[in-house]
């Protein structure tokens, strides 16, 4: 059913692979401009399912930036603004967004809008 929602509201071209107990990698083909792929989780925490990126965004931004130069001036407004636009939150430096009403095709599609924002800045 989370598999075909997601499909239904984002792209035709992904699959779901158990990773353990309530965990799931979701494959997709949106890559950053670099050509690597998107990092996302479809986890259980405390009841609630979220999707995470597991801080591989910001590490992927890493490989070009200064942490630092993240938190500041027009980065740091472009990452602001995605984050409140698609209501994705940060998390010490993991990116999460928690599912609610079991509008799982919906959230995905906000949480990877989000992460395309910000991964290709």
């Amino acid at each position: 059913m989370i598999e075909r929602d997601f499909r239904e509201k984002v792209c035709e071209k992904l699959r779901i692979s158990t990773e353990g107990v309530e965990r799931f990698r979701v494959f997709t083909p949106f890559m950053f401009e670099d050509g690597d792929h998107l990092s996302i989780v479809l986890k259980k925490e405390n009841g609630t399912w979220i999707l995470s990126d597991e801080g591989h965004t910001y590490m992927h931004l890493t490989y070009d930036l200064d942490e630092k130069d993240l938190q500041q001036g027009t980065r740091q407004k472009i990452i602001t603004n995605a984050l409140s636009v698609f209501n994705v939150q940060e998390r010490e430096g993991e990116l999460i967004l928690p599912i609610e009403d079991d509008s799982y095709g919906d959230a995905f599609f906000r949480f990877v809008q989000a992460l395309l924002k910000i991964g290709n800045l």
